[in-house]
This record gives structure tokens, sequence and C-alpha cells, in this order.
């Protein structure tokens, strides 16, 4: 009869790997499943193999780094799965039809530009909303993108990417203050050049798309991808 990992011995891998510093349960439930199939593998050969015994000679098989570099991999993995997404979200403004909504933010942005005496009436208002945008998410908005209080102290890699995400938009926040402290210090507050105020005002709408989808459609995504794998975690 073939032998297979139980119940019990599955709870005693789930701790292995806590005990190997694996805390997110989305990586756990991948680890497992791979030391289980190769104990059972074993087993195959040699069903008079105790649980540890093959355990131990699994574990033996991921060198001395341990999980540390399966660890390294997955977060690799992630961020590229959901920097490619957010590469896509962003340039889908400059292909048809999203580019009409690029061209007039920009031609909008463009024409005040060109009204105001100095720019600086423009990106000082601006650069104070946006700090405030971005307060008001983390407070408000962020805490409810997912959550996983149905088994508490559960840790989720996912989660961690999106949290990794978010402090990366304060960080993004900070851009308009220094394009402005630049201006200012190259004396370029008042600007007649039009093809000047055309970029400046390109790059402000480009720069608020790269904020809308890091705020918004890449945890989005991360919440709908949470929702498929773990559903009982979501709420």
């Amino acid at each position: 009869m073939k032998r297979l990992i139980t119940s019990e011995e599955t709870e005693k891998l789930f701790a292995f790997c806590r005990r190997h510093y694996i805390a997110q349960y989305d990586l756990q439930v991948e680890l497992v499943d791979h030391l289980a199939t190769a104990i059972e593998e074993q087993w195959q050969e040699n069903p008079e193999i105790s649980f540890d015994t093959a355990l131990s000679g699994t574990f033996k098989k991921f060198g001395i780094s341990g999980f540390s570099k399966i660890k390294a991999q997955k977060q690799k993995e992630l961020a590229r799965k959901y920097n490619r997404l957010y590469w896509k979200f962003f340039l889908d403004f400059y292909r048809w039809p999203k580019i009409l909504m690029t061209l007039a933010g920009t031609m909008g942005l463009f024409t005040l530009l060109r009204i105001v005496d100095n720019i600086a009436w423009v990106i000082v208002p601006y650069f104070a909303l946006l700090v405030l945008t971005v307060i008001f998410y983390n407070f408000f908005i962020a805490p409810k993108n997912l959550n996983s209080e149905i088994i508490p102290g559960k840790k989720f890699m996912l989660l961690e990417h999106m949290k990794q995400i978010q402090y990366s938009v304060i960080l993004f926040s900070q851009i308009p203050l220094g394009a402005y402290n630049f201006l200012k210090y190259m004396e370029l507050n008042s600007i007649h050049n039009l093809w000047v105020l055309m970029y400046i005002s390109l790059l402000i709408i480009s720069f608020n798309i790269l904020i809308y989808g890091s705020l918004f459609f890449v945890p989005s995504k991360i919440k709908e991808h949470f929702k498929e794998q773990f559903p009982v975690f979501a709420v």
C-alpha cells in the first residue's frame, strides 16, 4: 500500500517551515507541498523510512541556504509579475483609446500653467494635495484593501508585497517637491517657453498615472489574486 503524508504530518511540515524562518503562509503552502511530495517519493522506494528521516534527507537537498533562496526567488517572481501588470497599466494610457485621457489632462494642465504667472502657484497646491491624498490613503483605504483577520497572526507574501508598494508611494510623493525645489534653485519658477510647459504638464500627468497605479490598480490585482488563492482568509 502506498504510504502518504497524513494530516498530522502535514501540520508538522508547516511547523518545520516556521522553525526555519518562513512566516508567510502562502510560501509555507508551496514548501509543504514540495516537502510532502519529496517525502512520499522516498517512501515509494523505501516505505520503512521514518517521517523525520525522510524530512531531514529532503531538507538537506536545499543546501546551506535552506529555504532562504526559495523565499528570495518567490519575492522576485512576485515583483516581476506585478511590475509587468503595473507598467502595462501605465503604458495603456499612451495607447488608443486611453491616450485621449492623457492628452486631455496634459493640455488642461498646460493651459493652466500658461495662465499663471508663477508655476509655484500650481506646483505647491498640487504637492499639498498629493501629500494629503497619500496620508488619507494610508490611514483609511490601505488598511481595508486586504485583511487576514479570520485567523489572527497569519502572514502572506502577497500582503507584504502590497505594503512595499504602498511605502514606495510615500517616496514617490516627494518627487514633486524635489522638482519644485530644483526649479526654484534654477530660478525657473516663471517659465514662458511653451515646450518646457508642455513637458512639465506631461510629466505631472504621467506621475499621477503612476501614483494611481500604485495606490489602486496593483493593490486591486493583488486582492483579486489573493481571494482566488486563499478565499477563506479574504474578508
